[in-house]
């Protein structure tokens, strides 16, 4: 029988003593909560105290601070370093297990830059992060995103792509966030063309209101995850309403039966 998969929630920290109790893990930011802009030093009395977080901390996302550039012509590389380097180190300290590469506000190409040489640039990037994570049991786990909030890897097969031009397959992978392949009506199958390359999952319902609240295929979608023998987490990141207690404790009930438990 194949393993349960971890159900964990994407929350800020203030707000993890109102999440309802039984979630596997917790998923930070990394631009909010570690915070790479900023030197070790400053950062250490914010940082220190999200090891003692429960459920415990194993996965970060909003990596990429918009003001760090990763395409176009104003991008600088040391900063982009000291910045990765900040980021996996921190996030490896307190449990990150794996780091989502969203940042559309980092990562969209400037107006009449050319492709080619932005999808370049992302790889580099992408090598770069790999190197910096290269021994420390953290993913990179590239998301794609939808046309509204990207203008480069917008579906899960692109971002296979991106993950393959890396060729860092122990490094860096991709994540599947069904809200996104429901606003762009990507066919959640996509996910069993290239498997293998499949690193984490984001989960939410309709609106990108919380799971069990609309009528997202998400039966469906576990049931691919079971299929394939997804051996990695899921993070609900949605929008919530007036009950944050509530409503999570409704979601993990739905969830936990699709998940295995």
């Amino acid at each position: 029988m194949a393993q349960p998969i971890p159900i964990g929630m994407c929350i800020n920290p203030d707000k993890v003593a109102e999440l309802a109790p039984g979630y596997d893990y917790l998923e930070l930011t990394v631009s909010g909560t570690l915070n790479p802009l900023e030197d070790d030093v400053t950062m250490a009395p914010s940082v220190l105290p999200l090891r003692n977080l429960q459920p415990p901390v194993q996965a970060f996302n909003v990596f990429v601070a918009s003001s760090v550039r990763v395409t176009g012509p104003e991008v600088d590389l040391d900063r982009v370093r000291t910045y990765v380097d900040r980021a996996v180190r921190r996030a490896q300290s307190v449990g990150g297990k794996v780091i989502v590469f969203g940042s559309g506000g980092a990562r969209n190409i400037p107006e009449g830059f050319d492709r080619e040489k932005a999808w370049a640039q992302l790889v580099q990037f992408c090598n770069i992060c790999a190197d910096y994570l290269q021994g420390t049991g953290v993913t990179l786990a590239i998301e794609p995103l939808n046309h509204n909030e990207s203008n480069v890897v917008n579906t899960y097969l692109e971002g296979v792509r991106l993950a393959k031009d890396t060729n860092r397959p122990n490094e860096v992978k991709v994540l599947a966030d069904i809200y996104h392949f429901m606003v762009d009506s990507e066919p959640l199958d996509d996910i069993l063309q290239a498997p293998e390359w499949l690193a984490h999952v984001h989960l939410a319902d309709s609106g990108r209101r919380n799971p069990g609240s609309g009528s997202y295929p998400l039966q469906r979608w576990f049931d691919i995850l079971r299929e394939v023998d997804y051996q990695g987490m899921a993070s609900v990141e949605c929008r919530w309403g007036d009950d944050f207690a509530q409503e999570s404790a409704e979601s993990l009930a739905f969830l936990r039966p699709l998940a295995g438990w």
